[in-house]
């Protein structure tokens, strides 16, 4: 999920995944340097103060001043650690909201360690404080919201908690802060929860209002690729190429827009790349796995290629070796992602499809069942939220 670039009381808002934890660890650096040397009026704010810090020093603003109005008028990127925001010619580095309630940050670490039924209780215990901070009866529905949909990847159960805490969300974020997010996390839960058109219509719904120029390019990208892919999952070929086919050509087109930061260009041309991979997906679905097999080989040694892409097109060309029956050098094409890739999205499906390998090999190699349960068992402990994790959780099932 893209980030949103507001740190509330030292911590992202959002969750990161694994990829992003050096740049989690720098973000937390960076407001320990703001509060290190902010002056003594800051550190003993009352805690729903909100302070910019500028070129000027840090001065305290009102909490209604950080709206999406000011993302739309200046055209702002959404950053991890960091919030270029201009208001009253302050260039604004970071935002930093005051302290959070034991009970919130509890509620965050406990999901981070998995413990979602706790982590839940705190959070909601955090929004029924007496004195309940402003930001958290926005963001408190919302991580409410995210703690269901990650626990939905091993209990489908509360796929159905979540979409009603996101809609909690929409109603508590009056001034769409994090709008976007919530739309992609109900996207994600009303997949989990086998209801294809919802989710279809939210992805819709975030890429239209980012194509609006409300929330950047990073989520109109993502909304239009998961879309595809939901649409692939679910066995409308003809409608997920289009949807891949309008993903490549507007992510070329962002490749070469001026008003595109660098950050942004490489992950429009990750996103054409993957775009283009779909191609081959066809080819798997028709059982042409051998053309499949040479098209992802080319993409996959191709040094002008992105990471992400090589790494996804090692998984495609590692389910084109298992579907000829090759399962040594499908293996081998997976292992290669966890190796060579693993700061990618392509780890989870290649520790997934490892698995799958493994219990293939299983009937000649005793230990290979055994194997294959412990790669699911570290899909859905690593990964959970994403599809890749509810699918393993659904093999252990079987």
């Amino acid at each position: 999920m893209p980030p949103l670039s507001i740190i509330r009381s030292g911590k992202l808002l959002l969750d990161s995944r694994p990829s992003m934890v050096r740049a989690l660890a720098a973000a937390l650096a960076a407001v320990l340097v703001v509060f290190l040397a902010a002056p003594a009026a800051l550190q003993a704010a009352p805690a729903d103060t909100i302070w910019q810090k500028g070129a000027g020093g840090m001065r305290s603003i009102s909490a209604d001043t950080v709206t999406q109005d000011h993302y739309v008028q200046e055209g702002v990127k959404y950053r991890k650690g960091e919030v270029n925001l201009t208001l009253d010619g302050w260039k604004v580095a970071d935002i930093v909201y005051g302290d959070a309630p034991e009970s919130w940050q509890k509620g965050l670490d406990s999901r981070e360690d998995g413990d979602f039924e706790n982590a839940v209780l705190s959070l909601r215990g955090a929004l029924a404080e007496r004195s309940v901070r402003a930001w958290i009866k926005v963001a408190g529905p919302f991580q409410i919201a995210e703690t269901y949909r990650l626990w939905g990847s091993r209990d489908r159960a509360h796929y159905a908690e979540a979409i009603q805490s996101y809609n909690e969300a929409l109603a508590a974020d009056e001034l769409a802060r994090i709008r976007p997010a919530i739309l992609l996390g109900r996207a994600q839960a009303q997949l989990g929860a086998g209801n294809l058109e919802a989710a279809l219509a939210d992805y819709d719904q975030l890429a239209q209002e980012s194509s609006a120029n409300k929330y950047g390019v990073e989520w109109e990208l993502t909304a239009i690729h998961e879309k595809a892919q939901a649409l692939d999952e679910a066995g409308r070929a003809a409608d997920a190429k289009r949807e891949f086919s309008k993903l490549e050509t507007l992510a070329k087109s962002f490749t070469t827009m001026a008003n595109v930061d660098e950050r942004e260009r490489k992950l429009a041309a990750e996103k054409a790349g993957l775009a283009r991979l779909a191609q081959g997906r066809v080819l798997i679905r028709e059982g042409k796995t051998a053309e499949a097999e040479r098209f992802f080989r080319e993409i996959s040694s191709d040094s002008n290629e992105v990471e992400p892409v090589r790494a996804a097109a090692l998984v495609g060309m590692g389910e084109a070796l298992q579907g000829q029956g090759k399962l040594k050098e499908a293996q081998f094409a997976f292992a290669s992602v966890r190796v060579n890739y693993y700061s990618t999205d392509a780890l989870a499906e290649a520790t997934y499809r490892l698995g799958l390998v493994a219990r293939e090999l299983g009937a000649a190699e005793p230990k290979g069942n055994i194997l294959a349960q412990d790669y699911f068992n570290e899909v859905v402990q690593r990964f959970s939220g994403t599809r890749w994790a509810q699918k393993a959780q659904e093999e252990l099932g079987n």
